[in-house]
């Protein structure tokens, strides 16, 4: 878990990322974990009908072509693709 300086930096980046158009585009955002070994990022959304999206950053410092940032939105915490952002070894299947 990154510290309150590197989560707001991590929400900033995604703001200078997204095109109109993006599912996170105008959303309020809170980071809450970045996995190290990916470079994921889980944001917390406050104004969408997700609450959760795991976004793959481009750190590019400029605003992205669709598809990117690539983006998993999620309705809650549960289930495989949760799993498979904190890499605790669980299977799709």
């Amino acid at each position: 878990m990154p510290d309150d300086g590197a989560l707001h930096g991590l929400e900033r980046e995604l703001h200078r990322e997204l095109p109109p158009g993006h599912p996170l585009y105008g959303a309020r955002v809170r980071a809450a974990a970045r996995c190290e070994a990916c470079d994921d990022v889980l944001f917390r959304v406050t104004d969408r009908s997700f609450r959760w999206a795991v976004v793959h950053l481009t750190w590019s410092g400029g605003q992205e072509q669709p598809p990117w940032p690539r983006t998993t939105s999620l309705a809650d915490l549960e289930g495989p693709l949760t799993r498979r952002f904190l890499h605790d070894g669980t299977s799709d299947s």
